[in-house]
């Protein structure tokens, strides 16, 4: 090779690694093409994103249905949030709230009254029949007076424990009543489709034999669950109740 063709090979080859060289200067100030800046703050509006699989699953197509993801037309093929409530929490509130005691005092001392005249009719033939020859008219006619006055009072102590369980069954009721309002509004405001009622796991059993140990068990449906999604305080507050 000639030395003049020598010269403009060389000269040819420094050209091209000089601009190399100033194109990875430059490059090294610009953001790579991978980078946040580079990508869209947000892709479409899209109706549908479709996903492929393997070779023989079959194409998986997402849509927006009702603001729920979802991969099919029907109700079940969509993605629903969840939370939970420590329901025993809530209803042991309300039940216990002023105006539920008033109303189960009002009964309880209806109910001590009418038993106490009981007794107090009771105790007045007792004392009468005191003394008495039990042979006597006298003595058999008191006799069969306090076996009517007993079953009258037998009768009546039936009628006060099914008033008192009628009581606690519409209390219970309102008071779950109250308790599932609130957990709409709560639900609604926080975009929760489905709360299951639910224990900590880690809360006492205060159980004292095998049977209430295994109600506790069974109380306690879910085993393991994120705390973020026990929505108990914010149910409490919604019933200008108070958290422990």
């Amino acid at each position: 090779m000639r030395t003049s063709e020598r010269t403009f090979i060389y000269a040819a080859l420094t050209i091209v690694v000089a601009s190399n060289a100033l194109l990875l200067l430059s490059a090294a100030d610009r953001p790579a093409l991978a980078s946040a800046a580079a990508w869209p703050e947000a892709l479409g509006p899209a109706e549908s994103l479709t996903l492929s699989g393997a070779d023989d699953d079959k194409e998986l197509v997402l849509r927006n249905r009702n603001g729920r993801l979802s991969w099919a037309d029907d109700h079940f093929s969509r993605a629903y949030s969840a939370g939970f409530v420590h329901i025993s929490t809530v209803l042991n509130k309300l039940m216990t709230s002023p105006s539920r005691e008033d109303e189960r005092q009002q009964l309880a001392d209806e109910l001590t009254k009418t038993e106490q005249d009981f007794r107090n009719r009771l105790d007045d033939l007792q004392q009468r029949a005191a003394g008495l020859d039990q042979e006597s008219p006298e003595f058999k006619a008191l006799i069969e007076e306090g076996q009517r006055a007993f079953n009258e009072y037998q009768a009546w102590s039936r009628g006060a424990m099914a008033r008192r369980n009628q009581l606690d069954a519409e209390q219970l009721e309102t008071s779950y009543r109250a308790l599932v309002e609130a957990v709409e509004v709560v639900g609604a405001r926080s975009g929760i489709d489905i709360v299951y009622r639910f224990i900590p796991t880690g809360e006492d059993f205060k159980a004292s034999d095998r049977g209430e140990a295994l109600d506790a068990i069974r109380l306690r449906t879910a085993l393991r669950y994120p705390e973020g999604l026990d929505i108990t305080p914010e149910v409490l507050e919604e019933l200008s109740l108070e958290a422990d």
